[in-house]
């Protein structure tokens, strides 16, 4: 996959952000999980923690 995303970052074309999806979707039946399952979990990640939409990239975390 990293081949996929690297060449989407060179061309920013739709197309490899298709391959990227295709990639993860065969990824997903592979290990033996469904598209809704994976769906529904990144609705949950996103409800819980946000989303990209903001385009903003936590770095680091710092405990006290």
């Amino acid at each position: 996959m990293d081949g996929k995303l690297t060449e989407y970052h060179k061309s920013k074309n739709i197309e490899k952000l298709a391959d990227l999806i295709q990639v993860i979707c065969a990824a997903t039946k592979t290990r033996g999980y469904t598209l809704k399952q994976l769906k529904a979990i990144q609705i949950e990640k996103a409800a819980k923690r946000g989303d990209f939409d903001k385009k903003i990239l936590l770095i680091e975390v710092i405990y006290n």
